[in-house]
């Protein structure tokens, strides 16, 4: 009898060893496929102010603003006579359900070293991966007059070059690392 048990026991054992072997595979496989995020990171979240120069010679602010869920993005720069305003609501991305159908002010966002990378949602799972995002968002620290201020980066993912405008936490920071209203050259942007 306690042979039988021990038999048993190896089998049950044995068994159990390849049920996890088998199972393994699946969940790396699940592991790899990355949901987008819930949230903004909260270093992003607030109201952001650019300063610039309009192809009509205007001094002009723009500003995008992040909550937990929402973003805003409202551009007075270019060629731009009137501010154009997008906006967008946050939705988590989750590659192993079905896709759902989103409306056209849904984002879905993913983390990318100290970037955020937003995109809009789409209609395709192949659409809705970090390389299918259209901006990123990163925030770095610079000196502004001595001090340590925060200024966010935001690419134009699609671009070529890639449009680099810098926001900053308040509209006078951005007026004074911008007094002329450069346009995306090597004059324009924080001090290092």
């Amino acid at each position: 009898m306690k042979l039988l048990k021990i038999v048993s026991a190896v089998m049950v054992a044995t068994t159990m060893g390849a049920a996890v072997v088998v199972a393994t595979p699946g969940v790396t496989a699940d592991a790899k496929a990355k949901k987008s995020l819930k949230t903004f990171p909260k270093s992003l979240r607030r109201t952001w102010y650019h300063y610039e120069k309009n192809d009509k010679g205007k001094f002009r602010y723009s500003k995008v603003t992040f909550s937990a869920k929402k973003w805003t993005n409202t551009w007075n720069g270019d060629s731009y006579t009137v501010p154009s305003t997008a906006k967008g609501v946050l939705h988590q991305y989750d590659p192993a359900k079905k896709l759902q159908k989103g409306k056209d002010s849904w984002l879905f966002a993913y983390k990318a070293g100290k970037s955020t990378k937003i995109g809009f949602w789409n209609t395709t799972k192949k659409a809705m991966t970090p390389k299918s995002t259209l901006t990123g968002y990163k925030v770095v620290t610079a000196k502004v007059n001595g001090k340590k201020v925060k200024v966010l980066h935001a690419e134009n993912l699609h671009s070529l070059p890639v449009n680099t405008p810098y926001y900053y936490t308040s509209k006078h920071l951005a007026k004074i690392t911008n007094p002329k209203g450069y346009n995306y050259e090597t004059l324009y942007g924080p001090k290092r």
